[in-house]
């Protein structure tokens, strides 16, 4: 019974923040303060190896994620959109959270988990709060770092 009353006010709590238009989960503003490339593989040293903007068509690559500052959030998003003609994203490709730590500035990912078919690519690293849950658009306002990569 002590469970089912606190589910209830758990419930009952969340819905009236959110009718007074309070988020679930505060997060700040995030304006771009790091820098995101594409390696073949990322060294000891967190050194991008065989960087390019440009990359083989279904060819593995990893990423990696410097930031100027510690993130202030425990986990990240690479998000990744086709870019159509007119350089805006136009079809959500996939997204992938990462645990980084609040206080951590740089994130790597090792084993060559990407791969793309031809085309021009936005990748983003955003806040995983600040991700789109239901309709993915892109062209994200407010991520901590961004690249274009075409593929060839």
């Amino acid at each position: 019974m002590l469970v089912l009353r606190s589910v209830r006010w758990f419930v009952l709590s969340a819905i009236v923040l959110m009718l007074l238009g309070v988020p679930a989960t505060a997060q700040k503003p995030v304006s771009p303060t790091g820098k995101v490339s594409v390696c073949k593989e990322i060294d000891d040293d967190w050194k991008c190896v065989g960087e390019s903007a440009e990359w083989a068509a279904n060819t593995n690559f990893n990423v990696l994620f410097v930031n100027s500052v510690p993130v202030g959030v425990d986990f990240i998003g690479i998000v990744i959109h086709k870019v159509g003609a007119d350089g805006k994203d136009i079809d959500f490709i996939n997204e992938y959270q990462q645990n980084i730590g609040e206080e951590n500035r740089k994130y790597a990912t090792v084993g060559d988990n990407f791969r793309l078919p031809s085309g021009t690519y936005s990748i983003y690293i955003i806040t995983w709060g600040n991700r789109e849950t239901m309709i993915h658009n892109g062209n994200f306002k407010e991520y901590l770092a961004k690249t274009i990569l075409k593929v060839k």
